[in-house]
């Protein structure tokens, strides 16, 4: 698995994480000051997207994130992924792009597909 795969593998466990862990394991795969936006939202700093994670959480409770694959050069990515839920059905798929700084994520921006 590449640096980048393991990255992006790290980060989506983050918004399944236990509550009491997901700031300090969101720390290991992200800048402090990383921004965020997906066509929902916009947040900035570690805080505020655990904050938004923790909302995902809690409106789909069981739901995780699965990496398919991640194409990256030039401390940039791309990882396409799916929300799978409870029992692990496919809920809904995306992609999402990044900016890499110091070995993590600084600057994540998601895209949900259509269905």
């Amino acid at each position: 698995m590449s640096d980048s795969q393991q990255l992006w593998t790290d980060y989506a466990a983050c918004w399944s994480a236990d509550a009491g862990e997901r700031l300090a394991a969101l720390g290991e795969v992200a800048v402090e000051d990383v921004a965020y936006r997906d066509p929902g939202t916009e947040v900035a700093g570690l805080a505020g997207l655990a904050g938004y994670m923790a909302g995902f959480a809690g409106a789909f409770p069981g739901h995780r994130f699965r990496i398919d694959e991640v194409l990256e050069h030039h401390d940039r990515s791309l990882a396409r992924w799916t929300q799978l839920g409870e029992q692990g059905e496919p809920a809904m798929a995306g992609v999402s792009t990044a900016l890499h700084r110091d070995g993590r994520l600084a600057d994540i921006t998601g895209f949900f597909l259509p269905a």
